[in-house]
């Protein structure tokens, strides 16, 4: 019941906080703080998982790379067909990010998401399913609830019938990141190429959106 609680947890926060209380503040106030919270409270996160190799070094930046051209490079060509940029523009405007507080929104898509999201699921809960199971397990089941929250995200900012094509890279995404992280034993190197793809995000915000 608890591993239950702790792979379901993210996402029930980020409901709460997008679609009961409506509130972007509060969404990530209440997500980040599961994110962060969870590990601590669990003393589980075994501080080797923060090392750098080399090889991860290079892993982090390719995958970097890659899912940066792809998400950037992506909506160059496809935004016209997957997003409405006037009703998203208007949400970002809503929500705070667009005008004093999107300098906000850049630092967390930068800096706390790919830090926490990796602490989470590539480091605290990979490391515990890993324990009582094989590594594709530990993939697999840390990738379907990662994914699973950004569902809610992804529905908010494209077109209700792109919804499954925008969450595809996610996924894609978190597989990749699930095996560096069982290559190299580190999560680091998923924190670097998570990074670059937020920075992918970052860009379609500032050279498309905005």
């Amino acid at each position: 019941m608890k591993m239950i609680l702790l792979l379901i947890g993210p996402t029930i926060m980020m409901y709460i906080g997008l679609y009961v209380i409506e509130n972007v503040a509060a969404t990530f106030l209440l997500f980040y703080g599961w994110l962060l919270g969870a590990p601590l409270l669990g003393r589980a996160f075994p501080k080797e998982r923060m090392q750098l190799s080399k090889q991860g070094f290079l892993l982090g930046i390719v995958s970097g790379v890659v899912f940066f051209v792809f998400i950037f490079g992506g909506m160059i060509w496809l935004h016209e067909y997957l997003l409405d940029v006037k009703s998203l523009r208007e949400l970002l405007v809503y929500w705070g990010f667009i005008g004093p507080g999107e300098i906000w929104l850049v630092l967390v898509l930068l800096l706390l998401n790919p830090v926490l999201e990796e602490v989470y699921w590539r480091g605290y809960m990979f490391e515990k399913i890993r324990k009582k199971g094989s590594a594709a397990t530990a993939i697999t089941v840390t990738v379907a609830f990662y994914t699973l929250y950004h569902v809610l995200t992804v529905m908010q900012l494209f077109e209700v019938a792109y919804t499954l094509v925008a969450v595809i890279p996610v996924l894609i995404a978190g597989l990749f990141w699930g095996y560096i992280r069982e290559r190299t034993g580190s999560i680091t190197a998923t924190i670097i190429g998570h990074g670059l793809g937020d920075l992918g995000i970052v860009c379609v915000y500032w050279f498309i959106v905005r």
